[in-house]
This record gives C-alpha cells, structure tokens and sequence, in this order.
C-alpha cells in the first residue's frame, strides 16, 4: 500500500502542462527512466531521494544533448608520457525545469522503475540548428559507456558521459595518426540512445554526430 501511494504522488508530481497545438510542430522525443528506489548501501541520504526530480532532470539532460548537445574536453591517456585519461562534458544549453516546450508523456510508474517519454518541441531556432548539425559537415560515431547503480541518476548521466568519450575516443583515432595533447569538441546526441542495466551498472549505448573544433598536439622536443 506504501508502494502504491508513492508511485500515485510521483506520477501527480510528474505530470506537465500541455503545449498548446502548432502546426506542424516538430518533436524530439526519447525514452528516459530511472528507479523508484536507491540502493540501500548508497551514500546519498534516503531522505533526498526524488524519482520525480531524479526523471525530470534526467530527461532534461538527455533531451539537452538532443536539441543542443554538449560540449567536452578530452586528454588521451599516454604511459609514455605518464599522462592519464581526462574526459569532460558539459551542455552547450540546459533546458529549464519549466521551458514550456519540454513535458513528460506516457508515465509508466511500473516497480522498481518510473519511465516515460520526454519531449522537446522545437521552436524555430532549435529546428534550425538541428539542421545545422544534420548537414554533411559532421560524422557519426558510436559509443558504449558505463555508470555506477549507486549513484542513481548522476550514474545514468556518468554513462551517457562515458559513452561519449568512448564515441570521441574511436572518433578522432582515425582522424589523428599520432596521440594528440588534448581535443576539443561538441558532439549531438541522435535519436534513440539506449540505456539499459547490466552487472550492477547503467549502460548506455548512443550515436553522436562530432565537430572537433581543436586538436591540440604535443609539442616538438
């Protein structure tokens, strides 16, 4: 009975106001979920714990990725050099918790998850972008990454992070015969990313169009 009134609030929580109709808009959509309840050895307090926030903000990150995309920064490992592997993501735009475009649909509060599907309608300027992105300009490249269950949905976005770099890293392999300093880029996030659990972990496996704007080589000795 505790279960069920839980998942009633959080589906009332989640619930988002309808966009008014245009015509025809233009809508991204992706599946998103997270779990309905944290691990019991998790360091995060179980009193701060909101699957209603935890899948708004998941969506907003993922659908960010899909209508702006993000941007990072990578150092390749290198033993010769002793330098370790350092990846970085960051959105180029958040989506805002209350951006009329975005909502939740097709809420599915089935134990142990919540899922759903989040929507971004594209306004004018976002549509033209996605166009830009979607010119011959830019590649495709795959990539497969991992996040720890423990660290609920930060490990969902560690995943998705992750599987960008590993996209990045196949990426620029063949574009650069010798291992470079540092590159520098934006990647879009295409339609259908898929994240799944294995192993105790989230996985999440994504295509991404690439715009390397810097490779950064190391110096002549």
């Amino acid at each position: 009975m505790k279960k069920a009134r839980s998942i009633a609030c959080i589906a009332l929580l989640l619930c988002a106001s309808a966009l008014p109709a245009t015509d025809p808009p233009r809508i991204l959509r992706v599946p998103v979920w997270v779990y309905l309840e944290p691990v019991p050895s998790a360091v995060s307090p179980p009193q701060i714990f909101s699957p209603a926030r935890d899948l708004r903000e998941t969506a907003r990150f993922v659908l960010g990725g899909m209508v702006y995309g993000w941007k990072f920064t990578y150092t390749p490992s290198d033993k010769t050099r002793r330098v370790e592997e350092f990846f970085t993501l960051e959105p180029i735009m958040e989506i805002p918790d209350d951006d009329p475009r975005f909502s939740l649909v097709e809420i599915d509060p089935a134990y142990p998850r919540v899922s759903c599907w989040a929507e971004f309608l594209l306004d004018a300027t976002a549509a033209r972008r996605n166009v830009y992105w979607g010119s011959v300009m830019f590649r495709t490249a795959d990539g497969r990454g991992y996040g720890d269950r423990e660290r609920e949905s930060a490990g969902i976005k560690d995943a998705y992070s992750d599987a960008v770099r590993a996209a990045v890293r196949v990426y620029t392999r063949r574009l650069e015969k010798n291992k470079p300093k540092e590159i520098i880029g934006e990647v879009l996030l295409k339609n259908d990313p898929r994240l799944f659990f294995e192993a105790g972990r989230f996985v999440a496996d994504i295509s991404v169009l690439v715009n390397i704007q810097e490779i950064v080589p190391y110096s002549a000795f």
